[in-house]
């Protein structure tokens, strides 16, 4: 999914209302909700990726010894900074991949019948996509219970967010994914990347990591009980 996708959704919104098959309020209805839907789940996406910096501190060293290095001391990361850290964007990646914000993905809908593995689904059945299943499957990834960021600048450099490796979803695949892949990376590198150059993460004070006990919730994966962290200034 890129900006031009992106934009090809927003113009069909556009065309069905020239049409007169939606409103004008409709279209600010459907525009809204997949903003709010982006940002919030991007929320819970950045809650996990600071947790699991905190958890894993050697990787918090390891991603700002990257942002020093390219960037140099002092240059904020910019969004097209981003592209520039490969670190960074693995991180995030890894995030997504251990913490599939929404494990199911948003339910689908088969207009015909079809046949799928030898089992027969009847037409107009809800289908529900295990992408967290996927992306932790012990056959296909190496060690898959562990937060290893270096995996996808290793054994798995050429799979993608984005959907291009059928193993590794967060976002769906294909014309029906979420839109939202364009405001969530993005969203999560310039922020982890502003947090990692200019504080040092920590756990509560008495804590030597954070409680990453999940949610129970059906939609999303959330973190349980929230913590209030220690971002401690880096000296200059």
């Amino acid at each position: 999914m890129n900006n031009n996708s992106s934009k090809c959704a927003l113009d069909h919104f556009l065309e069905a209302g020239q049409k007169g098959e939606i409103n004008e309020a409709n279209i600010l209805y459907i525009v809204e909700n997949m903003n709010i839907a982006a940002i919030e789940t991007t929320i819970w996406a950045l809650e996990w990726a600071v947790a699991e910096l905190i958890n894993n501190p050697e990787v918090q060293t390891k991603l700002r010894a990257e942002i020093d290095t390219v960037l140099g001391p002092g240059v904020q990361v910019t969004e097209a900074d981003t592209h520039k850290l490969p670190y960074l964007q693995a991180v995030i990646k890894e995030t997504l991949r251990l913490r599939t914000i929404v494990p199911c993905l948003l339910p689908h809908m088969n207009l015909n019948e079809a046949k799928l593995g030898g089992y027969d689904i009847p037409a107009q059945s809800r289908v529900l996509v295990n992408a967290w299943r996927l992306a932790n499957d012990p056959a296909q990834w190496k060690r898959p219970e562990e937060f290893r960021p270096e995996r996808f600048m290793e054994e798995e450099s050429k799979v993608e967010a984005n959907g291009n490796d059928l193993k590794y979803i967060p976002f769906g695949v294909g014309r029906r994914s979420c839109p939202g892949i364009v405001i969530a990376m993005p969203v999560l590198g310039i922020t982890l990347g502003h947090l990692v150059q200019n504080f040092e993460l920590l756990p509560p004070p008495g804590q030597s990591k954070i409680d990453t006990t999940e949610n129970t919730g059906q939609f999303a994966m959330r973190i349980l009980k929230h913590s209030t962290v220690v971002l401690k200034p880096r000296s200059t």
